[in-house]
């Protein structure tokens, strides 16, 4: 899973494309898939994925099985949408599966999660995400560390951000409904 600033990074560039959107429901619904406790619920993860990263992450988004659930999305649902979709590319194109396969699960974690620290602050600063952002759930929020090399250079993240953000989600929800599965955009 991309972390919370990564996922509001992303949630407000769409916003800024599309006025239209009720800004508090869709940024509830950007940070909703992690703020509940039941994370493989709000996820559509695979309960039949194996061990490894690789099938581990790649597991853990299903993107067909939301939209089946979800035919008509309202602004809540459209943000936890462009959630899953941040998580599944999130895993498929920042990590190749050489890395994901060299490491145990407690070591990527260990390296995940203080890649987040680092990025946090890095993306709170270039796009002004305050602490406002998580009203709608605060205890996800937590302050970064100054930015330091990581498993998510920042190149990269941006890169990541910039790509995501490009994506023409109508398009895109009927590609995955086309091909009943995960695919990219």
């Amino acid at each position: 899973m991309a972390c919370a600033t990564i996922h509001l990074a992303i949630a407000k560039k769409y916003l800024e494309k599309h006025s239209n959107l009720n800004n508090d429901d869709f940024i509830a619904g950007t940070l909703y898939p992690d703020a509940d406790s039941d994370n493989d619920a709000t996820h559509y993860t695979d309960k039949m994925r194996c061990n490894d990263n690789v099938s581990h992450v790649r597991g853990k988004v299903n993107l067909y099985k939301f939209l089946e659930e979800h035919e008509e999305m309202n602004d809540f649902e459209l943000g936890w949408f462009l959630h899953l979709v941040t998580d599944y590319l999130f895993f498929e194109e920042c990590f190749t599966e050489e890395y994901l396969l060299s490491k145990s699960y407690d070591e990527f974690c260990k390296e995940l999660y203080h890649a987040y620290y680092v990025v946090n602050q890095y993306l709170e600063d270039k796009f002004g995400l305050t602490r406002e952002y998580y009203k709608a759930y605060p205890e996800s929020y937590y302050p970064g560390i100054p930015y330091e090399e990581c498993i998510l250079p920042a190149y990269l993240v941006d890169n990541f951000i910039d790509r995501v953000d490009k994506i023409e989600i109508d398009k895109y929800i009927e590609k995955i409904k086309e091909n009943k599965i995960n695919i990219k955009p």
